[in-house]
């Protein structure tokens, strides 16, 4: 019965690096709340328990970074999108050259959405 309560006061975090668009390359570290929390490469997802309430996630590549607010509520579960993708003169540039720029991105799942 105390697990089930301990359980009933933390959310889920998911954060997955499983785009098909992801470009594949460069790992992503991923904080929360300014905490480095996990390395991802693709095609990962790593999940942990958080408290409820708000949170920063942020995952940088080293060179880019991006950040999102989430509001985590108990006992449910919140899925972010993460990778690595070209940028527009990116896509170009690797039809051109076999390399280009690229950008992080994350994005929070809907929950109607999730699989």
């Amino acid at each position: 019965m105390e697990a089930e309560t301990q359980a009933d006061q933390t959310a889920e975090l998911t954060v997955a690096r499983n785009a098909d668009f992801d470009i594949k390359m460069r790992g992503l570290e991923v904080y929360v709340d300014g905490e480095f929390a996990h390395d991802l490469a693709y095609p990962k997802t790593w999940v942990t328990k958080i408290k409820p309430g708000k949170h920063t996630v942020k995952v940088s590549n080293h060179l880019y970074k991006e950040s999102i607010e989430i509001d985590a509520v108990a006992g449910q579960r919140v899925e972010l999108l993460a990778g690595n993708r070209f940028t527009v003169a990116g896509g170009i540039m690797v039809a051109v050259l076999g390399m280009g720029p690229y950008r992080v991105f994350l994005s929070q799942v809907p929950a109607n959405t999730r699989s």
